[in-house]
């Protein structure tokens, strides 16, 4: 998989992750559940971030 590749990918993860979180949020979830989903998504646009730098960087 190239770089950017992988960015897009990453693109796509985070911005899928969100949409479970805000789903969730609609849904009434649990807190915890909300929590667990917010952490997933923030963890997801960071890694897209990071490959984003990266890729900027070349």
């Amino acid at each position: 998989m190239t770089l950017e590749q992988s960015i897009d990918l990453a693109e796509l993860q985070a911005d899928m992750a969100f949409e479970d979180y805000l789903a969730a949020f609609d849904e009434d979830a649990h807190p915890e559940t909300l929590d667990s989903l917010e952490t997933e998504a923030l963890i997801a646009r960071s890694r897209y971030d990071d490959l984003r730098s990266l890729g900027l960087g070349h």
